[in-house]
């Protein structure tokens, strides 16, 4: 069921008046290249193009998506492109990969162009006039957004040869009325980011979700998140007039949201792709993603919605959050994670604490995290309990102190944590920071197991399995063993082994 979710999503949208103006005709050409033949492989822009083309989907538009593009086909799908343009209302164009400039013109760069003896391949670079052409019959908005400025070995080439250039352009004259969106500004060249989407595009899907956005306020948005994800390195630009029409690029117009009912549903598509496991608030019939396993383009996508219909909810910004870490898209992720702790989400102020813990996407800083824990641990947030003991017991930012961290561990089981009652049994088994008894040990796993904790399980096998703390007993040590998350684990195949050759005497 969870593979078809999202055209089941899209589908309700497209077909729900409450979204999608019926008269209104959207169309989209969406072009990510990142396997070039001759220059050097590009990591987001197949990735780029793919996400936005859902983002566009979801939203009502008809979308023709290419990836790693030659240059025939590139000039064939902008002349088909540019009927569908003259029927169509809005007309976006988005592009991802190398983009040059020679002679004052710019180029989209198809993967097969190329040099052969300091001339340019019969696979040329393709004018930006073509692109602008292929949107300028739409009747309220021509649109080019390029994400192409990287760095690449064709722009130096180009430049050292220029005289000797015959580039091909469009024969027409440049396209009046249509506005181009670039993801840097003249001569600066995109950041690729660390993640699955350039900052640039992980903005840009960001606010063609939010509704009753005028496109003018998209370009600012999407330039300031682009300028503080990149420490003012890169900036987007826009160029070209928009008419005193006030266009939207997403549909849902702001009546449309107040005719939708107030309260969100108990189970909503972001529910099923990205809420968590350890969410003890979640509605009894979802089970939860990890993160490892979140489908990362349809939950962003999702959880982008119901954050942006249901803004007061912080369940979804929370969620949301955990969809941009999946993506690596950590400046969202950070972004949407305070957004949902403001609403009172406890979760997302300690997933914070755990992005400066590891490092991800922010500067590695655990006394930064410790405080964000102690934050939501005086709220009785057990998790963020257990990691403060866990800091003290390896001595992360702090003079490594058991007793604290067995305390720590105690205050969180007794809110009904399973992994600290785990941790306190792993502490009491070896006689750090309290007495050791292996008894009290193999009873605190019992317990921990019974919750649903896979270390205990792991740790109540071993004991069952060696006789530690009470009577021996293979098969039970393989009943848990089996039960078990962690049998795969190198522990859990090192004690299967040593089950099986028990069952072997």
């Amino acid at each position: 069921m969870r593979i078809v979710l999202l055209p089941i999503l899209i589908a309700v949208l497209l077909q729900s008046s409450s979204f999608v103006e019926a008269s209104e005709v959207r169309v989209a050409l969406v072009v990510g290249n990142s396997d070039y033949r001759q220059f050097e492989r590009l990591r987001t822009p197949a990735n780029d193009a793919k996400d936005i083309a859902g983002v566009l989907t979801t939203l009502g538009y008809e979308v023709v998506f290419r990836r790693d593009i030659g240059s025939d086909d590139l000039r064939l799908v902008l002349r088909d492109f540019a009927d569908k343009s003259a029927k169509a209302d809005i007309s976006i164009i988005y592009y991802a990969g190398y983009a040059t400039t020679a002679r004052g013109e710019t180029y989209l760069v198809p993967v097969d162009a190329g040099f052969v003896e300091q001339k340019l391949s019969a696979k040329d670079p393709i004018a930006l006039r073509a692109a602008m052409n292929a949107v300028a019959g739409a009747r309220s908005l021509g649109l080019v957004i390029l994400d192409g400025r990287r760095e690449n070995s064709l722009e130096t080439t180009l430049q050292q040869h220029e005289d000797k250039l015959e580039l091909s352009t469009d024969s027409r004259a440049a396209a009046r009325g249509v506005t181009l969106f670039f993801s840097a500004e003249p001569g600066k060249t995109v950041e690729e980011g660390n993640g699955r989407n350039s900052p640039f595009a992980a903005a840009t899907m960001r606010y063609l979700f939010q509704p009753n956005l005028e496109v003018s306020f998209f370009f600012r948005n999407v330039r300031d998140e682009v300028r503080k994800a990149t420490a003012q390195k890169q900036t987007p630009y826009t160029y070209g007039q928009l008419s005193s029409a006030r266009i939207f690029l997403n549909s849902v117009s702001q009546r449309n949201l107040h005719d939708l009912k107030s309260d969100p549903p108990k189970v909503h598509a972001c529910d099923l792709l990205a809420a968590s496991p350890e969410d003890a608030g979640r509605d009894p019939s979802i089970y939860g993603v990890k993160v490892e396993n979140i489908r990362a383009g349809e939950a962003v996508i999702a959880c982008s919605e119901a954050a942006q219909q249901f803004p007061q909810i912080a369940r979804f910004h929370y969620e949301l959050g955990r969809a941009f870490f999946a993506a690596k898209n950590y400046s969202s992720a950070l972004a949407s994670y305070m957004r949902a702790f403001e609403l009172g989400n406890l979760q997302a102020l300690y997933a914070v604490g755990g992005m400066y813990e590891s490092g991800d996407g922010v500067d590695k800083d655990p006394a930064r995290a410790r405080f964000y824990y102690e934050t939501v641990a005086e709220m009785n947030f057990s998790p963020a309990i257990v990691s403060l003991g866990i800091q003290y017991e390896q001595g992360i930012s702090v003079t490594r102190n058991l007793g604290t961290a067995y305390s720590y561990y105690r205050r969180a089981a007794d809110l009904g944590n399973p992994r600290a009652v785990n941790l306190m049994g792993e502490l009491t088994e070896k006689g750090l920071g309290t007495a050791r008894d292996a008894v009290q040990a193999r009873g605190l796993y019992e317990r921990a197991a019974d919750l649903g904790d896979s270390a205990a399980m792991l740790n109540l096998a071993r004991c069952l399995a060696d006789g530690i703390g009470g009577r021996k007993d293979v098969v039970e040590a393989r009943r848990w063993l089996e039960k078990s998350s962690l049998a795969a684990s190198p522990s859990g195949k090192e004690l299967l082994v040593r089950l099986g050759k028990s069952k072997a005497r």
